[in-house]
Order: C-alpha cells, then structure tokens, then sequence
C-alpha cells in the first residue's frame, strides 16, 4: 500500500511540475511574441529536421519535426508538430567583432517520452581574422 502511494505521490508532482513548465515556457513565448512584434527587420520562415539518433552503432526511432518561426534582431522563437508530439525551439545570437554568442531552449513532448523533454544550449564563438 505504501509503494502504490508514493508512486501516486511521484506522478502527482511530476505533472505539477510539468504543468508549471508548461505554463513558465507560455509566458516566456508570449512576452516574446510581444517583443517581436515591434522590431522593424522581422520575418517569418519554416523549417523541417530530421533527427535519427543512435545508441552505440545502433539507430533509435527517427523523429521528423516542421515548425513555423519568426526571426527579428538576433532573437527566433518557432514551434509546431513532430513525430508522435510537438516541439519548440527560442533563442538569440549576438556579434561583436569576432566574437559571437548563441543560447537557445529547446523543448518536445511526444508519445515517446513520459516527460517533457528540453534543454538549454549556449556557445561562445571567436572567429580568427579580421572583422
């Protein structure tokens, strides 16, 4: 009896938590959308991956993804549909003389996942040469 109740107890918070992302990762879009809506070089665009990851020499299950984004002063949010789910990727990229930085979120849910899987990548970047 126990067992069973921290299992419920486990998937109560884990769902808590999910819908707290959830609803963190929808304020962070829409105060994105709003400060993308004003800048003057903006524009729209679409794009499809595909992903085929591998495990040791053995290929896992291939994912095909197509979302629809918006690019305005270094700064991108797109979303839409991927295989079993859906998936979404913000970030910005930034240069200063040889020097480039680009963070970006990336998050999906599908059937594959009991969970809502993201991550958040930064690199640093110098370029050799003159600017």
């Amino acid at each position: 009896m126990r067992k069973h109740s921290l299992n419920y107890k486990l998937l109560t918070v884990l769902k808590t938590t999910r819908s707290k992302i959830q609803a963190s990762l929808l304020a962070l879009v829409i105060c994105l959308l709003v400060a993308f809506f004003t800048p003057a070089e903006a524009q729209g665009y679409v794009a499809y991956a595909h992903e085929l990851p591998f495990e040791d020499t053995a290929s896992q299950p291939e994912t095909h993804s197509l979302r629809l984004g918006y690019i305005a002063n270094g700064m991108y949010i797109e979303a839409g549909p991927m295989t079993g789910g859906h998936s979404m990727e913000m970030g910005f990229k930034k240069t200063k003389g040889n020097w480039i930085l680009k963070t970006k979120y990336e998050g999906e849910e599908s059937k594959y996942n009991e969970l809502f899987k993201s991550k958040i990548e930064t690199e640093i970047i110098y370029k050799f040469g003159e600017k």
